[in-house]
């Protein structure tokens, strides 16, 4: 027998045999050849350690993992404070990463790097917790602290924000540079500026949408602070520095259109929700003829339509059938405050020949018809089609409960097409209520009754024994502190249930009358006594007025009233 023979016979045979089971063993792996790697990555080495004073003004950083890491995560992921901008470059030598400044450090500075946990390694773990580095060029590491909370409707996590050092008269742009230091906010929306050197800072939080780093004005969420922070002496920390990002719109609103009614009416539609402050002033509508400069169309009355903030109404002199006019509106505001357009703000007509014959109707009521469960501070709303003879309606609408007694309250008037009625007393519990308008003998300014002969509605309210209340005191650390202070108490599982209050000064408050649930509690001073939160600017620099939410989810049950709830209003 040959040698090859023989190696077949005694080799072949086993060989087979063991890669048989081999393959055999192979397949009840898995298909990945192991099960996935969960693990996070670690840093193992840092240089220079961490805390570091005297560091030399070339120093480079060295960061040492425990494995692979995807390198295109770092550029989201790390946050250099101060910051240099791009004068660093990033090297990467196995799993080292190697941060080299093109520029000498400056003296005397505490610098701050941190790898956020957007960086992951090969496999895509992310770093388990954010990993931060201080060293100093100094002889010692610098303990300055500034943190706070970022309130958004939209995420809360990732949301930039910028630490500008306050410097030989410098006012800071978002739109021109990043701040000096840079940190993100968790989960939660809360930050902390940590190992900030003695001086004066402006913070600002960038609600960044594309994550690209840089702030876009008008796409981008803006932050601004209520005020400048100094930290010096034994004074290095400051809190609840907290922010409530928007999209700032810095442009005015444009006049769309204008459209004749009938020959007494004419709607201005714009672009954008306006302000109801300056709408009313018959002063700002200029309508002349654009034939004869002379000849003009007075304004009899002017309103903003409620439920379309986009619409105003006018009430004008009878117009001329098939003139031509051209209307100027002026002093109108968008709701951020924003002046109307000068180059949007005029446009062309055509006189109408119609008389104002259209009966008004009831646009919208509220409560609805059949509501139950009706809050007992409840006040009764009509929205009208065009304006009414106040006193018309006030004669002629009738509010009594089951017992047919009449409901006392006052009428207030924000527009003559809106109307509310407050009871003086709150409405009993459990009861029915209702509404009646004799609708024949209510009119427009036109002498048309309203479109229904008679208008009715009714509604039940809630049982007393189903509320409670939340109260507390609310304490303002700046004692110079002005304006009024508005309350709102939110649930937090129904939006659309709130409740709202105000203070004339710090003190005891109370909410009552509502609903069991788990209620947040958001604060406002309104510094500038406009009525609204005025989220500020970045330039020209103009402080947001300050606002919190407490931080506490307050839970309320029935007739177990929740007190206690002690507020304070950070400096």
């Amino acid at each position: 027998m040959t040698f090859e023979a023989t190696f077949s016979k005694n080799y072949l045979i086993p060989f087979i045999s063991v890669l048989f089971f081999l393959t055999s063993c192979a397949s009840q792996r898995a298909p990945s050849g192991g099960p996935p790697d969960t693990t996070p990555p670690q840093i193992l080495n840092v240089i220079p350690e961490n805390n570091s004073t005297s560091v030399p003004l070339n120093q480079q950083v060295e960061i040492a993992f425990s494995e692979s890491m995807d390198k295109k995560t770092l550029e989201r992921a790390i946050f250099i404070t101060p910051n240099p901008g791009d004068r660093v470059e990033f090297d990467w030598d196995g799993d080292k990463l190697q941060i080299t400044f093109l520029d000498s450090l400056r003296t005397n500075r505490t610098y701050v790097i941190t790898l956020g946990t957007d960086l992951k390694d090969s496999h895509g773990n992310a770093l388990e917790t954010s990993f931060t580095l201080a060293f100093s060029t100094g002889e010692k590491i610098s303990n300055g602290r500034i943190d706070g909370t970022v309130y958004s409707d939209e995420k809360t996590q990732g949301i930039l924000i910028w630490a500008y050092i306050l410097e030989n008269g410098r006012q800071p742009n978002p739109i021109q540079a990043a701040g000096d230091y840079v940190t993100q906010t968790d989960a939660q929306g809360g930050y902390q500026l940590s190992h900030l050197s003695e001086g004066k800072y402006r913070v600002f939080a960038i609600l960044d949408k594309d994550n690209n780093r840089f702030f876009e004005p008008g796409f981008d969420g803006l932050g601004v602070p209520h005020r400048d922070i100094t930290l010096a002496g034994n004074d290095l920390s400051a809190s609840d520095m907290n922010f409530r990002p928007v999209i700032q719109d810095t442009l005015g609103p444009a006049l769309v259109s204008v459209a004749p009614q009938d020959r007494s009416h004419l709607s201005l539609q714009f672009d954008e929700n306006l302000l109801k402050t300056g709408v009313d002033d018959t002063k700002n509508y200029r309508i002349q003829s654009t034939k004869n400069e002379g000849d003009s169309l007075g304004v009899k009355l002017a309103y903003l339509n409620i439920p379309n903030r986009q619409q105003i109404i006018l009430v004008t002199e009878p117009q001329v059938s098939q003139s031509e006019y051209r209307i100027e509106v002026t002093n109108v505001r968008d709701e951020s405050g924003n002046p109307i357009d000068p180059e949007f703000s005029k446009s062309e007509f055509i006189g109408s020949a119609l008389a104002d014959t259209a009966r008004p109707n009831i646009v919208k009521h509220s409560p609805e018809d059949s509501a139950r469960a009706v809050p007992l501070d409840t006040a009764i709303e009509f929205h009208f089609s065009e304006p009414l003879d106040r006193e018309s309606f006030e004669h002629h609408v009738r509010f009594k409960d089951s017992m047919k007694q009449e409901v006392d309250g006052t009428f207030a008037w924000e527009t003559s097409a809106f109307v509310t009625f407050q009871p003086t007393r709150l409405l009993n519990g459990l009861s029915d209520y209702f509404v009646r308008v004799a609708s024949d003998s209510v009119v427009d300014l036109f002498g048309n009754s309203l479109a229904d002969s008679t208008f009715q509605f009714v509604f039940s309210t809630v049982s007393e024994d189903t509320l409670s209340s939340i109260s507390g005191t609310l304490t303002d650390e700046d004692s110079t502190a002005r304006g009024i202070i508005y309350l709102k108490a939110v649930e937090t599982t129904q939006e659309n249930i709130s409740y709202e209050l105000q203070l004339d000064k710090p003190g005891h408050y109370e909410f009552k009358n509502i609903l069991p649930g788990t209620y947040r509690i958001e604060v406002v001073r309104d510094r500038d006594d406009n009525g609204r939160y005025s989220y500020g600017q970045a330039v020209p620099f103009e402080p947001s007025e300050r606002y919190l939410i407490y931080s506490q989810n307050i839970k309320v049950r029935a007739r177990w009233p929740n007190e206690g709830n002690d507020i304070i209003l950070p400096k």
